[in-house]
């Protein structure tokens, strides 16, 4: 057969005919100039960059009759040997097919003899990581202290399966994957020697299908080729002979997306799975210009994570120039999260449908802004009822058991200054101000009602002054009623009682432990005397354990709420609801929250529904 394949036929024969791996190969010429080439060398790299072409280059120059020169003369017996694949003193292995113990033995036996002809005797190992665990045992005393006429040169794919072992008694040199820009360069050159002609962008369609390497563009490039009969090849006949997908079809799905049109995504799905193309290998394309379009965002038109054109970076820039970032992140964001949903579906066209239809109800930044806006409307809103109501401000000292109560509560409080015959007095004590004199305590109406917490000494006229008591609770009876003294007992709360809220702070932090047990139990504080915990379902451990911490309790009950008082804790066994008054009592909970003046002003603003 006497056509040859452009890999073969433009196969590199010195260091500067190596496209793309620049770092390698002055690093070895430099070492054949000084004379400091090491006696093991280990290429490392993606498929088709290069790493067997590399290691024959330094083995024609290391036995180049003119040689050891950087640059062999490919024209004397050893190097033309050396390019046909005769050279007695050279040994191609491939290490997936020669991996056993026994022909790494018949190596170590047969590197004791002198070359025949060349300066040195080579062994080329490709995929050296193929060898067992017995082979690179065998081999390794023989790489630790070689003889002076022996040059190993390995390559391998996957170094991370080589032994540390032996990559330390190596020197290593790592290939990268070419630029598609210098591939698209090289086969540009190529297609003018074999006259063809061809336009950049199909050469720059097979340099991304290639992915970094010179071997597979080539043979991508030999196959277009001689897919047309004709010298002038057309981008569509590229295409058609890759069989891979218009660059312009990415583009107009991610438009679509940005335009919500989900009719257009159905129809360009439908495009490709007609024209044959794995629908799996397309939804990873369209991972992958995602990515590019949030590199482009990120980073601009000379992002150097883009393996793009110029005129491809330049088109992704200005698609995503109005999207903000966080919706495109949002974006390839759900694109991964169900990757693993496309390729395990058995029907993968609907897969791809309903991923693509999902990304079109992300909220893009436009309306993101519009609902943060509308958000700050209403915080005003809210803030201008909150300074209408001038109780609400006082909300924090109610005790935490009024949440049981009716929300009526605090309109009845606020009700009783208006119908005082002298408003001053009481108006003083609910601003906490200085205590009220006990001849103003006197002449306060008996239906007036005191805030209890904020008062921070409570005029003897008052006696449950101090208590936090609730909202509807009994009005005082006048200064006739004893009044007790506590505050004397109270050296750690200088700013006066706290309410059972306060308490619970405080107890999470002094005893964590107790305050866990507690927060699950329902308080009653409306007992002058006591406060009565309730708690449902208690366990026998939990029992014990509120027993054995009940002196500490009372110490810190005493300190913190004012007055020595008991803490009575009442376990009910057996108490817990029913499933269907669960239910049920979930359900009154989502009516009542449905039904919350703020949450249908939130409503009316969003022009929503309220989903609970």
């Amino acid at each position: 057969m006497s056509y040859q394949v452009l890999a073969l036929k433009y196969r590199p024969q010195t260091f500067e005919d190596v496209v793309g791996q620049d770092h390698v190969t002055t690093t070895l010429t430099n070492a054949i100039a000084a004379d400091r080439v090491a006696h093991a060398i280990l290429l490392t790299g993606p498929r088709g960059t290069g790493k067997t072409t590399i290691a024959r280059i330094l083995a024609k120059a290391m036995t180049c009759a003119q040689g050891p020169t950087a640059v062999p003369c490919n024209a004397c017996k050893i190097c033309t040997d050396i390019i046909n694949g005769h050279c007695a003193d050279v040994f191609e292995i491939d290490g997936a097919s020669n991996n056993s113990v026994e022909q790494i033995r018949d190596l170590r036996e047969n590197v004791t003899y002198m070359p025949s002809s060349a300066r040195f005797k080579i062994y080329i190992i490709d995929e050296v990581h193929m060898l067992s665990v017995a082979a690179f045992n065998a081999l390794l005393k023989t790489l630790e202290e070689p003889p002076a006429h022996v040059l190993f040169i390995f390559a391998t794919t996957e170094v991370h399966k080589i032994p540390a072992t032996i990559l330390s008694r190596c020197q290593r040199h790592d290939l990268s994957r070419v630029p598609l820009n210098q591939i698209a360069g090289h086969l540009n050159s190529l297609c003018s020697k074999e006259a063809f002609s061809i336009s950049r962008e199909s050469l720059d369609l097979i340099a991304l299908e290639a992915d970094g390497s010179i071997r597979d563009s080539l043979s991508l490039l030999d196959r277009v080729l001689s897919s047309s009969p004709d010298k002038t090849i057309s981008h569509e006949a590229v295409v058609d002979s890759l069989g891979v997908m218009d660059r312009k079809i990415m583009s107009d799905i991610s438009n679509a997306v940005f335009n919500k049109d989900g009719a257009s995504l159905i129809r360009l799905v439908d495009k490709v799975n007609d024209s044959g193309m794995d629908l799996k290998k397309f939804y990873t394309d369209i991972i992958a210009h995602f990515r590019n379009l949030n590199i482009v965002k990120l980073c601009g038109r000379g992002a150097p994570a883009l393996n793009l054109i110029d005129s491809e970076k330049e088109a992704l820039f200005q698609s995503v120039a109005k999207i903000p970032q966080a919706y495109l992140s949002l974006l390839l964001q759900r694109l991964l999260d169900d990757d693993a949903l496309v390729r395990l579906s058995s029907h993968t066209q609907t897969a791809v449908e309903m991923v693509l239809l999902k990304l079109i109800q992300i909220n893009s930044g436009a309306q993101l802004d519009d609902i943060i806006t509308k958000l700050d409307t209403l915080a005003r809103q809210i803030d201008t009822k909150v300074t209408a109501n001038p109780g609400v401000p006082n909300s924090p000292s109610i005790p935490s058991d009024t949440r049981s109560q009716p929300p009526a509560s605090p309109e009845i409080r606020e009700s009783g200054p208006p119908q005082t015959p002298g408003p001053k007095a009481p108006q003083k004590a609910s601003q906490y101000s200085n205590p009220v004199p006990p001849a103003s305590a006197q002449a306060s109406p008996p239906d007036m009602q005191v805030p209890p917490q904020g008062i921070q000494e409570p005029p003897p006229a008052a006696p449950y002054a101090d208590a936090p008591a609730p909202p509807a609770g009994p009005p005082p009876r006048g200064a006739n009623a004893p009044a007790p003294a506590p505050q004397p007992s109270v050296p750690e709360s200088p700013l006066g009682p706290v309410s059972w809220t306060e308490f619970l702070g405080i107890l999470q932090e002094k005893q964590p432990s107790l305050y866990t047990l507690l927060s699950k139990g329902r308080a009653d504080t409306s007992d002058k005397t006591k406060v009565s915990i309730e708690l449902n379902g208690c366990s026998a451990f939990e029992s014990k354990r509120l027993k054995t911490k009940d002196k500490e309790l009372q110490a810190l009950s005493r300190t913190h709420l004012g007055k020595p008082i008991n803490i009575i804790m009442t376990t009910q066994k057996g108490t817990a609801p029913a499933p269907s008054q669960k239910r049920k009592a979930e359900e009154q909970a989502r009516q009542a929250a449905s039904m919350h003046p703020m949450v249908q002003e939130a409503r009316r603003l969003f022009d929503g529904e309220i989903i609970l």
